[in-house]
């Protein structure tokens, strides 16, 4: 066993980063309904492959995600969720061929490469102003379950489109989020599972992190509630400036 642990975690630190990393990201995903895959993803791909980070990250995203359905079900736009669906349905399967097909150290960069833009983006408080209907929500759920499929980062699309639409809330955004990722995570998972990806060391991985992704998840639930009022867009700001930290951090490692 001690043997088998240190294969798995070759040094304290690894551990140790990973597991303040999925504290930091659970509280962020839980605050503000993205951010989880974006902070971690990064990370986890300095120690682990693509398709193990990929399985890790689906099944602690999966798992925090059904931790905070109960708690946003009265809130979410159904019809939205199922209009986005099917299109990342479509997307999958093109992001796990990029996962197995593009170098891992490529994989890595692409993935700092998205999260430092998007960070930008929204720092600079960029907003979407083009038109909105069923081909713009098809493109976005598109590049949605592509990139969830290649690297569990699948916000960034409705990030951008939707946060800047004058029809959604902060709490009918994060209950979307929530809810389409229920799906778009089970779909990934699927494609894990039946491509014969999955492997008992990622279940360790998970077993190893899930605690603390449950106890930052109840903080991030609390730190919401109390954030209405008043401190959103201050707590925001700072976790966007946290994955634009990580970004810079690991395209340069």
């Amino acid at each position: 066993m001690p043997d088998y642990w240190s294969a798995l975690f070759p040094s304290t630190t690894m551990l140790l980063v990973m597991l303040l990393a999925t504290a930091a990201a659970a509280t962020m995903r839980a605050f503000s309904g993205f951010g989880s895959g974006l902070l971690l993803a990064p990370i986890f791909s300095l120690y682990l492959s693509p398709q193990n980070m990929l399985a890790v990250l689906t099944i602690i995203n999966l798992l925090g995600t059904l931790q905070m359905l109960p708690s946003v079900w009265r809130h979410i736009n159904w019809s939205l969720v199922w209009r986005m669906v099917p299109a990342a349905a479509a997307g999958v399967p093109l992001g796990w061929m990029l996962l197995n097909s593009i170098d891992p150290s490529m994989v890595r960069r692409v993935v700092a490469v998205i999260v430092i833009l998007l960070s930008l983006l929204l720092l600079a408080g960029w907003t979407y102003r083009g038109k909105r209907g069923r081909w713009q929500e098809l493109s976005a759920g598109v590049c949605s379950g592509t990139l969830t499929a290649m690297a569990s980062i699948g916000g960034p699309p409705f990030i951008l489109y939707m946060l800047s639409a004058p029809n959604y809330s902060p709490v009918t955004f994060r209950s979307f989020m929530t809810a389409y990722f229920a799906f778009a995570q089970i779909l990934v998972l699927g494609v894990i599972v039946f491509s014969g990806a999955f492997s008992v060391n990622q279940l360790v991985y998970v077993g190893t992190l899930l605690p603390v992704h449950i106890i930052a998840t109840v903080l991030g639930s609390f730190l919401f509630v109390r954030a209405l009022k008043g401190k959103a867009q201050r707590i925001k700001r700072i976790c966007l400036l946290i994955l634009l930290l990580v970004g810079l951090l690991v395209l340069f490692l």
